[in-house]
């Protein structure tokens, strides 16, 4: 049976944190989607505890910040019920050494230092990425507890796999102008990021057209794929599409784009032509030997679109792709981040939107890892 995460429904909301009056604003926001998730009223309180605690926190150490809160379905791959996941964002002093910040009582703010120590006892995921200077990411996830205990997880959308995202729109937006979903079947995975043209409902409406049309057809290639979604988005007002899909079996990934979203996988293998051309593909950011840059071409898929050249890169036991919109900047290097590649898809997802976001325009990054 196949199976589906898609961003259509994983936009986060945004909250800037940067005065008590932006904590509780946030607190509510947070609340009103853990209503959505259908959440009892001891699950809300959770919510708002970590929500408070987490951006406390920034207001303490680094004074300005930001809260991303969305919805987690329980159809989300691995997920046995409703929940909701809390990122905290700030570019602060960091932390010399995550573990200590755990422990009740460490703090560098003067403060009774039961911060992290109660987020990590009121969620059932956490993840802390911290360095010195650079800042810190926190992820917390609340799930509905009670009746659904003891339920299973669900199977995650393949074996080995380990993904994750970030979805903001525009600023003053309450739709996202981009989208992103992942299809699983037995064969393995296809993954979509769309950026609509403009921002707003008709941005949102195009991009949300394209990941619709990969899960009704997942398991195509992506340049089949491509031609779909062209067709699909004649009446909307068209959207940059980049479709990867992954063979578990063969361990390939293959790729096809049109328009701006940039596609970089981390391996030894060198990105090739499908179909015997010539190998194509240029130094991913950064320039690291092992890292590729997947082309897409030139054009607006619903509109003006030549036909799609679908490239084939290795799926290596420790592969890593990443795939975002043009609110995200290029000139990012994951080796000027110790040790982040070893953090869950997320949380590195997390980290290249809040350092390289423009603030301007709707922003997604994706994260697949080999795990």
């Amino acid at each position: 049976m196949e199976t589906s995460l898609s961003g259509l429904r994983g936009m986060h909301a945004s909250f800037e944190i940067a005065d008590a009056t932006s904590v509780a604003y946030a607190r509510r926001g947070a609340t009103e989607a853990a209503q959505k998730g259908a959440l009892n009223e001891t699950d809300l309180g959770r919510v708002a505890l970590i929500v408070t605690e987490a951006a406390t926190n920034i207001l303490k150490h680094a004074q300005h910040g930001e809260l991303l809160v969305r919805e987690l379905p329980a159809e989300a791959p691995g997920t046995p019920t409703d929940g909701v996941e809390i990122i905290a964002i700030d570019k602060g002093p960091g932390m010399q050494d995550v573990r200590l910040a755990f422990h009740d009582g460490r703090s560098t703010a003067g403060s009774p230092g039961t911060g992290l120590g109660a987020i990590r006892r009121l969620s059932e995921e956490l993840a802390v990425y911290s360095q010195p200077r650079l800042g810190t990411v926190l992820r917390a996830v609340v799930r509905g507890r009670g009746a659904n205990d003891g339920m299973p997880a669900r199977a995650a959308p393949a074996a080995g796999t380990d993904i994750g995202g970030v979805c903001v729109p525009y600023p003053g937006e309450v739709v996202c102008g981009d989208a992103w979903g992942i299809e699983s079947d037995q064969h393995g995975l296809t993954i979509t990021v769309a950026d609509g043209l403009g921002h707003g409902p008709d941005a949102h409406v195009a991009a949300a057209s394209a990941v619709d049309v990969v899960r009704r057809r997942a398991g195509r290639s992506p340049a089949a794929l491509m031609a779909l979604a062209h067709g699909a988005l004649r009446p909307t007002r068209g959207a940059a599409v980049a479709i990867a899909r992954l063979d578990l079996a063969r361990s390939q990934l293959a790729f096809a784009g049109t328009g701006n979203i940039a596609a970089s996988i981390f391996n030894a293998g060198r990105p090739a032509l499908v179909g015997g051309g010539a190998a194509h593909g240029a130094a991913a950011a950064g320039g690291a030997r092992d890292s590729w840059q997947l082309t897409s071409r030139n054009g607006i898929v619903g509109h003006t679109m030549r036909e799609s050249q679908e490239y084939e890169v290795p799926w290596t036991r420790d592969a890593l792709l990443v795939l975002h919109s043009d609110g995200i900047g290029t000139r990012w290097d994951l080796a000027a981040y110790p040790g982040l590649h070893l953090q869950p898809a997320v949380m590195i997802a997390a980290v290249l939107y809040r350092d390289f976001s423009r603030r301007r325009d709707d922003a997604t990054v994706v994260v697949v890892k080999a795990a």
